[in-house]
């Protein structure tokens, strides 16, 4: 049995606290190399990993905040962005074909998130 300063926190993360605490920008890269999984976050200094994927200040306020556990990073905000982007696109004049290759996401689903959005195939 482990001794209670044993056990590892697992953490749901609220995007907006991710937000507040290192911003948007390492926010969405945060999201864009670890999305729905859990991450550690190191208890002294920041893996070299999340340093690659969000820079140094970052990665610190990261250990600073949530250090010695794991924390799960979700994607709502990664995903907002692609379903802006794909909009965009399509408003560009990208068919529904090369959305769904560009964005590695099926047609049907750029069909969905076009309506969602209001915008006519």
């Amino acid at each position: 049995m482990l001794a209670m300063n044993q056990v590892k926190s697992n953490r749901q993360v609220c995007e907006q606290e991710l937000i507040d605490i290192i911003g948007v920008d390492a926010t969405l890269r945060l999201e864009r190399a670890f999305s729905a999984s859990y991450l550690y976050i190191p208890a002294r200094a920041p893996s070299k990993a999340i340093i690659n994927a969000i820079g140094l200040a970052p990665a610190m306020k990261l250990v600073e905040h949530f250090g010695c556990g794991d924390i799960w990073v979700p994607k709502a905000l990664l995903m907002k962005y692609r379903n802006i982007s794909i909009c965009q696109e399509k408003d560009a004049g990208r068919t529904l074909p090369q959305l769904s290759e560009q964005f590695k996401t099926g047609v049907a689903n750029i069909r969905r998130i076009l309506k969602q959005r209001g915008i006519k195939r």
